[in-house]
């Protein structure tokens, strides 16, 4: 296993913002065409969108030998501090009125459900990058 370069540590931050921008940018074109009844389809397309802009760049790195397993913990983390937050929506509503200025608890609890699928997308698309990868390489040899 080789460590990160300087340039797949930008490369990676990167994609991890395209993988938190992208699902947005897809749900709002699709949500003009799509009729109202498709929401449950768009809140599943938002964590697929997330997972496969995720595991695709990060297959070839695990294909390139590159260690996943940090990135997988930190996104566990970041999942499991988005669940704890969801478990008092004021606690969080006053955590966000810190950074906005405004309290808005129904806003609060959407906020914590698209971070938690967009979180939720990216840990599977990690995840299974990294399964496959191994997968794979146990075949090759």
């Amino acid at each position: 296993m080789r460590s990160w370069s300087k340039r797949e540590l930008v490369l990676s931050a990167l994609v991890v913002l395209a993988a938190v921008i992208a699902p947005y940018v897809v749900a709002r074109s699709l949500g003009r065409l799509l009729p109202g009844s498709a929401t449950l389809f768009l809140l599943f397309l938002y964590a697929w969108v997330a997972a496969l802009v995720m595991g695709v760049p990060f297959f070839l790195w695990a294909r390139m030998g590159r260690r996943l397993w940090p990135w997988i913990l930190g996104l566990t983390a970041c999942l499991g501090l988005l669940l704890l937050l969801a478990t008092d929506v004021n606690a969080a509503d006053n955590l966000l009125a810190v950074i906005t200025g405004y309290h808005n608890n129904e806003a609060t609890g959407f906020l914590l459900l698209f971070a938690m699928l967009t979180c939720g997308g990216m840990l599977f698309g990690v995840l299974l990058a990294a399964v496959i990868a191994w997968f794979l390489r146990k075949i090759d040899y």
